[in-house]
Order: C-alpha cells, then structure tokens, then sequence
C-alpha cells in the first residue's frame, strides 16, 4: 500500500510529522518528468530506504538506511540524499526493507492495485 505524493505540497510535506509507518506501507513520490532528486528528511521521527526509480520502471539506486535526524536539526545543516541518475519516481519505505524484500539497481517496478499502470508502470 502506498499513499502518494503527486502535488507540489505532497511532496513537501512527505513522511515528515509522521510517527511510524506501517511495514506494508510506503510513501511513493511521483514527479511529471525525470531530473536528479535530492531528497532530505526535516521533521522525520524514523528511518527510512530510499529506493529510486526511473520512468522505464526500473530502479535506479536505493539509499539504505537513511537516519532520521535530531528533531532539533537546524534545516539548513540537514543532510541531502541524491539519486545517481535522473529519476521519474521516489519510494520511501521502512528501513531494511529494500534489502529484506531485494530491491536494488536493475530490479523492475511494476504498480498495483488502484495506480496499476498509471505512469507507466
């Protein structure tokens, strides 16, 4: 299950604020064009993967095990996580998850239940 981030302020707002999330959810970025991200993590109170993904539907790279950082962190001294290449989509998941269910570089996408096809894939 994934909720989604599609507008500008989705994206924004992302899993920041959140207390948890559930092992069988994740957050799913989606941008209306591929670029470079670069993604960081104000206000976030837990751990996370990072798994990003091109528009031909095929990850790109995944960030492991991306800290949460102290909820006092000033923003401007946040670290910032990039993708390697241009990317269409961002999935944020539980960190270890990426690991625990083999997601890396080269492995396909493909959307279910209600976004199936959508974008793509």
């Amino acid at each position: 299950m994934v909720d989604l981030a599609v507008s500008a302020e989705e994206r924004v707002q992302g899993l920041s604020g959140r207390q948890s999330l559930d092992t069988d959810r994740a957050m799913l970025f989606v941008y209306e064009a591929d670029a470079p991200r670069t993604f960081w993590m104000p206000d976030m109170h837990f751990p996370l993967d990072m798994v990003w993904i091109r528009a031909d539907c095929v990850v790109d790279g995944v960030t492991n095990d991306v800290p949460n950082p102290p909820l006092d962190s000033p923003r401007d001294q946040l670290p910032r996580y990039s993708s390697t290449g241009p990317v269409r989509f961002i999935l944020e998941i539980n960190a270890g998850q990426a690991e625990a269910r083999g997601i890396g570089p080269g492995s396909p996408v493909q959307f279910a239940g209600q976004i199936a096809g959508r974008w793509g894939c």
